[in-house]
């Protein structure tokens, strides 16, 4: 049945054809929706694709919609509908890590080729609502959308770059049994009707999916509230400023892994990273630095990269998305997944520029 009676009487509406209710009708569900296609496709871009695909197919199908259910748990039906589609017949995106084994030091760049894609990130804003919480340096922290922070913590998880880059690793229709019910909460049957298949199928597409998905041990991630990590990040800040190799040694973990998507060259370790950063970046740009600015996306720290741009303006030339965990009751950084796109840098809610 409808949630409220402003929502049945937005209903009836839009039934008769009221676009303007239509419109009021979905707005609360239109981020939950973006969310379930990020999760599904990888992409920003995709996700806000499918979504108004989506919409689109849920104003021309309203009839459709018998009031048995919840009306979002329709809409998502139907948007992952429209996600199995896109998918049909095209590539997964990558993540170098799961393309190979770590580079030793001084090994070459290697590039996937043209036409390969990775995985993305999206701004927190896009994922979750306006922020509430002092990030590092003056960012914007991810708003918890639950009040319980065991909640906050799962609600993490379930938007962070490494949960979304393993759902990649499936196929499109385990992913999507994976999503409705143990992010969703949908029942098996539910599943089953969205899927059109059986409740064992769905059984089996979840125990094929869990397998992948959870196949490591899961260690909780950092509290983005606390004074320990908004220290760590604000240590992590000036070291790259500062072109700082004793102290980025200080603040990423004994097992801190560098991936630069598009290249499928992933370095794994303290001493190897360290040694790629100091090599290839830090020595580069001493004296001035390497310029950032803090923000977040996928519920994780991220940080914009700048280099010198036209009439001396500074331009952004990618985007760092951190993982932090606890370490001996430390927090540590132990993923780098750095990104040489701007573009993923907007994407983000970080300037285009500075100066």
């Amino acid at each position: 049945m409808p949630g409220s009676p402003q929502e049945a009487e937005l209903l009836s509406q839009a039934a008769a054809g009221d676009q303007a209710a239509f419109a009021v009708l979905v707005e609360p569900h239109r981020r939950a929706m973006f969310r379930h296609c990020y999760r599904m496709l990888g992409s920003g871009a995709d996700a806000e694709d499918a979504t108004q695909d989506a919409l689109v197919r849920a104003w021309r199908g309203l009839a459709g919609f018998d009031g048995s259910g919840a009306f979002g748990g329709w809409l998502h039906r139907i948007a992952t509908n429209v996600c199995l589609d896109q998918l049909r017949g095209r590539p997964r995106r990558l993540d170098p890590l799961a393309e190979g084994p770590p580079a030793g030091p001084g090994a070459p760049l290697a590039s996937s080729g043209p036409g390969r894609l990775f995985v993305e990130p999206v701004s927190d804003l896009d994922l979750a609502g306006p922020a509430v919480l002092a990030g590092p340096a003056g960012a914007q922290a991810p708003a918890p959308e639950l009040a319980d922070p065991q909640l906050q913590v799962v609600r993490r998880e379930e938007i962070s770059l490494a949960f979304v880059a393993a759902l990649q690793r499936l196929a499109p229709r385990q992913r999507a049994a994976l999503l409705l019910h143990d992010v969703l909460g949908f029942a098996h049957a539910e599943v089953a009707q969205v899927l059109q298949i059986s409740p064992n199928a769905v059984n089996s597409l979840l125990s094929r999916a869990r397998h992948t998905v959870r196949s490591k041990p899961w260690a909780p991630p950092a509290d983005p509230a606390s004074p320990a990590v908004r220290d760590l990040l604000g240590r992590y800040l000036r070291a790259w400023q500062l072109a700082d190799i004793s102290g980025f040694v200080e603040v990423v973990a004994d097992d801190v892994r560098l991936s630069m998507p598009p290249m499928l060259t992933w370095f794994d370790g303290r001493e190897a990273v360290a040694a790629f950063v100091e090599a290839e970046i830090f020595a580069r740009a001493r004296p001035r630095g390497v310029p950032m600015r803090a923000g977040w996306c996928n519920g994780q720290p991220a940080f914009a990269t700048y280099q010198p741009g036209e009439q001396g303006r500074l331009t952004a030339s990618g985007l760092q998305v951190l993982e932090l965990a606890d370490r001996d009751g430390r927090p540590r950084v132990t993923a780098i997944v750095s990104f040489r796109s701007p573009a993923l840098a907007a994407r983000c809610g970080l300037p285009a520029r500075l100066g």
